[in-house]
């Protein structure tokens, strides 16, 4: 009885005290993002995951757009200093208001209107190859790819995200690694800039019902004569060129090519130039969650809100890749983004059934052209 008598005690009096401030350290917020802006390029890029410059145009175009504006406590600098920041390092809402000085609700509210105000760039950076796309660069100047590839427009997989939902929804979004996740398929071009972006599906979700499903209601289309490459878990069509099953595929199995160990045949020599070629789907998927370490940590929102910040990420990539070219993740070497993107390949027992004569024709072609030029290439 004691006990309860002295928490009340301390419920009231603890009540009654005068309220304060709770963060009133001299580093605010502002201040905070002004050093990093002003300091050393290197911690703005640290914290903001990218450069200063870049971070400057990006917050004109939010405002020359409409679609930011300062408020009474926060600058548009600021808020889209949070918002990366978040991005960039994961971290909960909590964490956000002790660094910048700022109340969880303030955080939050300015947070999804920044994730809403980038969203809305989508069209404006993540585009589909128009009819008339020429051959790649990466393709025609690489005598390994041209002219066998020239009319591949570049390549489609699909990578997990760690995701957070209902106990009720949890079995369906349990991939096959035995995780919570949201199945994210994406088409990129040889440049590693997005070109399409499915997000938000069920961990569970084979990527052939994906792609199927982004070609019948998701507005995806391929360019006429044109293809991308895809891994073994989707069909091989003629706008999907994918390889030979049951022979040597992964870069990692060819790495002791030429010390006695050849090709054992055509198909093997395509299989290789084709993962080539394709890797780089998974080296974007690579940079993209070593820039934003939200998309490799279990998220603090709710659903639609982890969809839109996938989204967010790939629009700020091809931003970045748009406008700078490229920078310190964009230059790292395959080893160090190796096994960050999630690299898989799935085969369904539905994939096979789909493959159609147009994709055994061509790859053939392709097949026959390689193995007929390899002691030139």
């Amino acid at each position: 009885m004691a006990y309860v008598l002295d928490h009340v005690r301390y419920r009231v009096e603890s009540q009654s005290l005068t309220r304060r401030p709770m963060r009133t350290g001299p580093l605010s917020g502002h201040i905070f993002v002004h050093e990093l802006l002003q300091g050393h390029e290197a911690r703005a890029y640290e914290n903001l995951r990218m450069t200063p410059r870049l971070f400057l145009k990006l917050r004109d175009v939010l405002i020359n757009k409409g679609l930011m504006k300062d408020t009474t406590n926060l600058t548009c600098t600021e808020q889209l200093a949070i918002f990366l920041h978040a991005l960039g390092h994961g971290v909960s809402n909590r964490v956000l208001s002790e660094r910048f000085h700022h109340s969880g609700e303030t955080i939050s509210r300015h947070f999804n209107a920044v994730l809403k105000a980038v969203v809305s760039l989508k069209r404006e950076y993540i585009n589909l190859p128009q009819n008339d796309v020429q051959v790649h660069p990466h393709v025609r100047h690489n005598k390994i790819f041209y002219p066998y590839f020239k009319n591949a427009v570049g390549a489609i997989d699909g990578t997990h995200i760690p995701a957070l939902v209902r106990k009720n929804k949890a079995t369906r979004y349990r991939n096959r690694k035995g995780w919570i996740s949201q199945n994210v398929m994406a088409a990129c071009s040889f440049d590693l800039q997005f070109q399409y972006v499915a997000v938000g599906w069920e961990g569970s979700t084979a990527d052939m019902r994906v792609l199927r499903w982004a070609l019948e209601s998701g507005g995806f289309s391929v360019p006429e004569g044109k293809y991308y490459l895809v891994d073994s878990g989707y069909a091989n069509t003629d706008k999907f060129l994918a390889p030979y099953r049951s022979h040597r595929y992964h870069l990692s199995e060819f790495l002791n090519l030429g010390r006695g160990n050849r090709y054992s045949g055509p198909n093997e020599l395509f299989n290789h130039r084709h993962a080539q070629l394709r890797n780089v789907i998974e080296r974007a998927f690579g940079v993209l969650k070593m820039r934003f370490k939200c998309l490799r940590c279990t998220p603090y929102y709710p659903f639609r809100t982890q969809t839109r910040i996938a989204l967010a990420c790939c629009v700020l990539h091809n931003f970045i890749r748009r406008e700078e070219g490229s920078d310190i993740l964009f230059n790292m070497s395959q080893d160090e983004v190796d096994g960050v993107g999630d690299v898989r390949d799935e085969i369904h027992s539905d994939v096979a059934n789909e493959d159609n004569v147009g994709g055994a024709q061509l790859r053939t072609m392709i097949t026959g052209q390689l193995w007929g030029g390899r002691n030139v290439s």
